[in-house]
């Protein structure tokens, strides 16, 4: 339950930090995504996870990129609206909140 636990929030802060420092390298950031992605499937990796992570990939960044087609924010470096690398970001991060809740409520039920 700790070692998840540090996995989910290692993950978590990784992402931030990476965000953080990397978004004027967008090409970069998004390949460390994609190995944050590559690296969650090996420990997430039943149908649900792909299933939440495909659903966050698509949904999140299409709602994303109409609110800044039609003006809410814009991002400072993107490939159409949003940045290359935001896909596969809502991908990773609904996995951090589905394992995240679940490890939680795992460790409040005992």
């Amino acid at each position: 339950m700790k070692k998840d636990l540090l996995f989910e929030l290692g993950t978590y802060a990784l992402c931030i930090l990476l965000a953080a420092f990397l978004w004027n390298r967008p090409t970069f950031l998004t390949v460390c995504y994609i190995v944050i992605s590559l690296i969650v499937f090996l420990k997430w990796h039943k149908k649900s996870d792909v299933f939440f992570y495909v659903v966050a990939f698509v949904l999140g960044p299409l709602g994303e990129s109409v609110a800044v087609y039609f003006g809410a924010w814009e991002y400072s470096k993107p490939f159409y609206l949003i940045p290359l690398w935001l896909p596969f970001l809502w991908g990773i991060s609904a996995l951090f909140v589905r394992n995240l809740s679940e490890t939680l409520l795992k460790s409040k039920n005992k």
